[in-house]
C-alpha cells in the first residue's frame, strides 16, 4: 500500500492544477482532432464504407476502445441516435465534445480568455471528467473486448 499513497498523491494533485486544464480542451491538438473527427463523421456514410479501417480488429478480431466510433458520430451527426448508440455508446458524448470544442475555436479571442479562465478557476471538474471519460472509455474498450475474446479463442 505505501507505494499506492504517493500516486493517489499525484492523481489528486494533477486534479487540481489549473495550469494546464485548458491545454487538454482548447489547445491547437484537441481543437483540429475536433475538427477532423467532424469532417470524417460528416465524409463517412453512416453505416460505414463496407471495409474496417482498425489494424487491432483486422489483426486479432477483436474489437479496440474505439470500433464503430466513426459510424456512431456519422449517425449522431444524422440525427440516428439510437444507432449511434448501437454503433459506440460514448459516440454521443464525443460528439457533444467535439462540436463544443469545434465551437470554442470560433470565438473571438476575448471569450475564449474567458473560457480559458472558467476551465481554469474550475480545474478540479474539469480535470476529473478528462480522467473519468478516458478512464470509461478505456473501460468500455476492455470490456467490450472481454466480451468478444470466447468467440476469437473458439474453435473455427
Amino acid at each position: 500500500m505505501p507505494a499506492l499513497l504517493p500516486f493517489t498523491q499525484r492523481v489528486c494533485d494533477w486534479l487540481r492544477c489549473p495550469d494546464h486544464v485548458h491545454r487538454r480542451w482548447l489547445s491547437a491538438t484537441p481543437v483540429c482532432a475536433a475538427w477532423l473527427g467532424l469532417l470524417l463523421a460528416v465524409l463517412t456514410p453512416p453505416h460505414g464504407t463496407g471495409f474496417t479501417v482498425c489494424w487491432l480488429h483486422q489483426v486479432t478480431g477483436l474489437p479496440c476502445p474505439g470500433c464503430g466510433l466513426t459510424r456512431s458520430l456519422s449517425c449522431g451527426l444524422r440525427g440516428m441516435f439510437l444507432e449511434s448508440w448501437q454503433y459506440h455508446p460514448l459516440g454521443l458524448v464525443i460528439l457533444t465534445l467535439l462540436v463544443a470544442i469545434a465551437a470554442s475555436s470560433l470565438l473571438p479571442p476575448c471569450r475564449r480568455a474567458n473560457l480559458r479562465r472558467c476551465l481554469e478557476s474550475h480545474a478540479l471538474t474539469f480535470n476529473a471528467l478528462y480522467l473519468a471519460f478516458v478512464a470509461g472509455f478505456l473501460a468500455f474498450g476492455l470490456g467490450r473486448t472481454l466480451m468478444h475474446l470466447p468467440q476469437c479463442l473458439g474453435p473455427r
